[in-house]
């Protein structure tokens, strides 16, 4: 498949038509990214008549091949779509999704379990996925974190993996520091530590704060590279899809797969 990417939004003229036909033919070939995007084809109505039935149904054929992707659409197309709620599917097909290394589904774990929003707070299980959304780099669950660690929500008794994780950015940060100090000494006296000489470009000296950006997500809004959107405040936050995730529609929009033009 060629690199050229486009991005999927409702459409009914003929090039949308000839595009979505395509799609169709390679998803009978049984490939999970080809039914995927045709599931999302769907679900936008982006080349044929809009049906949510048979986007959930070949997100769900999609998540049997361990399309990643495809699980947490389906994970979040049972806990957002309207007629179509089924919290308990949702959170298994997030499961799946997380198990595959999709962060979003990971983070998304950590939030409902963390927050009870959806009636079933568990620390713990909010622990485990949070932590490894954290593992995989997720802007917006580094700034929950924060969150979290700011209010005084995390330490040895609870979100325990994420207090280890924290800690340890803590001495790296210390350590960082005190070794970029070290090399700024005279070459002589640091000789003994055989570091290649681009050791001082590579060095990072964030603190914590600069990690876990706990202020900005304690205030209004904070947009990560994904276009999750977040509205929270020190104290309470509201519904979890409102406050933690994008609207419907804006998930619509901004959640659209890119997908690769056969």
């Amino acid at each position: 498949m060629p690199s050229l990417a486009t991005s999927v939004e409702e459409c009914m003229e003929q090039r949308c038509i000839d595009y979505f036909n395509k799609w169709q033919v390679k998803a009978k070939e049984q490939c999970a990214d080809a039914i995927t995007v045709l599931a999302e084809l769907y679900y936008q109505g982006h080349g044929t008549k809009k049906d949510l039935i048979k986007s959930i149904q070949y997100f769900r054929k999609a998540s049997i091949y361990q399309s990643s992707y495809a699980q947490y659409r389906a994970g979040v197309f049972y806990l957002m779509e309207e007629g179509f709620i089924d919290t308990d599917k949702g959170i298994k097909y997030l499961r799946k999704s997380a198990k595959n290394g999709n962060a979003e589904s990971a983070f998304l774990l950590g939030i409902i379990f963390g927050t009870g929003e959806l009636g079933i707070k568990d620390v713990g299980e909010s622990d485990k996925w949070l932590v490894k959304a954290l593992e995989d780099q997720h802007v917006v669950a580094q700034k929950y974190a924060g969150y979290l660690y700011k209010t005084g929500q995390v330490d040895k008794e609870h979100y325990i993996k994420v207090n280890e994780v924290i800690s340890g950015l803590t001495v790296q940060s210390t350590y960082n520091e005190e070794l970029t100090e070290t090399l700024a000494s005279p070459l002589e006296e640091i000789q003994w530590l055989n570091l290649p000489s681009n050791t001082t470009n590579s060095l990072q000296t964030d603190s914590l704060e600069d990690v876990f950006s706990y202020a900005s997500f304690a205030t209004k809004k904070v947009n990560n590279e994904d276009g999750i959107v977040i509205e929270a405040s020190k104290n309470r936050c509201g519904k979890i899809f409102t406050c933690y995730q994008v609207n419907k529609e804006n998930f619509k929009s901004s959640n659209a797969i890119q997908i690769t033009a056969p």
